[in-house]
């Protein structure tokens, strides 16, 4: 799209997408804590919830990528140069993308567990056969993605503070809000 917005301002509809997978993913990561720490056989309603809110998470993910490719691109703050900014945007996309692939992946890693996937009760049909390789090769990756995401989410803050300092881009930029 050829559209832009202001300087350091994004499009109202990347706002609300944003801080609809803030909200939503801050919600279930007080669940994916507590879910290991629960014994097995009381895990069903965390499990329900982590299915439901992965779901939502996983769609506005994918949809806020479409949005990177369609929506009106963003432009740096004042002071900042092109590329810095565009890093830090690169950043965020790839959070995101990582989000939305941890997303798909958990759902091959319950099928291979002999799971029903759950959406607050309603139930995705299974696709897939369940198996012992599905389940390994799914859930190592739906784990590792999890520790890789809070390692991007750290370079994305450490390049946001530094830009801040750097170039006075304001912190405001580490929220989902109208700055970029």
């Amino acid at each position: 799209m050829n559209q832009q917005a202001a300087p350091g301002i994004q499009d109202r509809t990347a706002t609300i997408l944003g801080w609809a997978i803030f909200v939503a993913f801050f919600i279930m990561f007080f669940n994916i804590t507590n879910l290991p720490r629960t014994p097995l056989g009381q895990r069903e309603n965390l499990q329900l919830w982590h299915d439901s809110l992965g779901w939502i998470v996983g769609a506005l993910c994918l949809i806020r990528l479409y949005w990177f490719a369609a929506g009106p691109k963003p432009q740096p703050p004042e002071g900042m140069p092109e590329d810095s900014f565009a890093f830090s945007r690169t950043i965020l996309f790839v959070l995101i993308l990582v989000f939305a692939a941890e997303f798909l992946i958990g759902i091959f890693y319950a099928w291979g567990e002999a799971r029903q996937v759950n959406f607050f009760g309603g139930i995705f049909p299974q696709l897939v056969e369940t198996s012992e390789p599905l389940r390994v090769s799914s859930g190592y990756s739906h784990s590792a993605l999890a520790f890789f995401y809070l390692e991007i989410f750290g370079l994305w803050s450490f390049v946001t503070i530094w830009q801040n300092i750097r170039y006075n881009a304001d912190l405001r930029r580490l929220f989902p809000g109208e700055r970029v």
